[in-house]
């Protein structure tokens, strides 16, 4: 019984250690801070985690941003999302 619950662990922590939910900050204009951060809808591969901050470094974002709010849709053709983690206001100037 112990070799079925290793082996099915086995497979869960295969999987947990391969994907995990991206997190990230994208630069913001109008706003007192430069950045916000954000996250992936659905786990990713962690393979990919370089090439996904990458794609984000080239966004910017107007202020307001709410929480839960897309960022990017369908990152590298992943079908995951980003989404805001923050709300961040306009600043008063």
């Amino acid at each position: 019984m112990n070799n079925i619950i290793d082996k099915k662990s086995k497979n869960w922590i295969k999987y947990n250690n391969r994907y995990d939910i991206f997190t990230s900050i994208v630069r913001i204009e109008g706003a007192n801070c430069n950045v916000i951060p954000v996250k992936g809808s659905k786990p990713i591969d962690k393979k990919l985690w370089i090439e996904c901050s990458k794609a984000l470094s080239r966004l910017h974002v107007r202020a307001p941003i709410f929480i839960g709010d897309t960022i990017c849709t369908n990152i590298l053709n992943t079908k995951v999302d980003i989404i805001a983690t923050k709300t961040i206001d306009r600043c008063n100037e």
